[in-house]
C-alpha cells in the first residue's frame, strides 16, 4: 500500500513541474468575463487578474480554470501566435473602473511594483510582469531576469498616449 502512494505522489510531481507560469489579458463585458491568453489552461492553474492599480489599489481577483470556459481562439497577428479565449458568466469585484486588466497564470503571489508594473512569485522564483501602452492597445511582457518568457499586445481600439519605448506592438520574432 505504501509502494501504491509514493508512485501516485511521484506521478503527480512532473504536472506540479509543467504548470509554467504566463500572462494573458481580461476583459469585462455585459455578458460576462474573457479571459486571453497563449496558455492552454488545466485544473493545476491559479489565475490572478489585475486591474491598473489606479482604479483599484487592492489585492488581484483569484480564480481557479474551471470558472472557464473554452472559447474561439484568436489569431493574434501581431504576436504571430494563436490566442486562447476563454469565458465566464459571472463579473468579478464591481468596483473596478476599467473593463480590462491583466491575467497572470499559476503564480503563488503577485503583488504590485513601480512603474505599473507587478512581481509574480511562482515554483520559488520570482517574475517580473511589464505593463505599457502603444499607440493603439497595451503591451505585456513577463521576465526571467532579463529573459523575456512570454509577450502579448491586446488592442484597444482606440488612440492611447504610449509610455512604451518602442511604441509599436512587441514584435516576438525578434526575441
Amino acid at each position: 500500500m505504501v509502494n501504491l502512494v509514493s508512485i501516485i505522489c511521484l506521478l503527480t510531481i512532473p504536472a506540479l513541474a509543467q504548470a509554467q507560469i504566463n500572462i494573458g489579458f481580461y476583459k469585462q463585458e455585459k455578458s460576462g468575463l474573457s479571459l486571453y491568453t497563449t496558455a492552454p489552461l488545466t485544473a493545476i492553474h491559479r489565475i490572478a487578474l489585475c486591474a491598473d492599480p489606479s482604479d483599484n489599489p487592492s489585492a488581484c481577483h483569484w480564480l481557479k480554470p474551471n470558472e472557464f470556459k473554452q472559447a474561439e481562439p484568436v489569431d493574434d497577428v501581431m504576436a504571430e501566435q494563436t490566442v486562447m479565449h476563454y469565458r465566464m458568466s459571472r463579473h468579478i469585484s464591481p468596483g473596478i473602473k476599467t473593463g480590462q486588466g491583466i491575467a497572470i497564470i499559476n503564480a503563488e503571489q503577485v503583488r504590485r511594483s513601480a512603474n505599473s508594473s507587478f512581481i509574480a512569485i511562482a515554483q520559488r522564483k520570482h517574475y517580473k510582469i511589464l505593463i505599457c501602452t502603444g499607440v493603439e492597445g497595451i503591451n505585456l511582457e513577463l521576465l526571467d531576469g532579463p529573459r523575456k518568457l512570454h509577450s502579448l499586445y491586446f488592442y484597444l481600439g482606440y488612440d492611447t498616449l504610449p509610455t512604451c519605448e518602442n511604441t509599436g506592438p512587441i514584435d516576438v520574432k525578434s526575441q
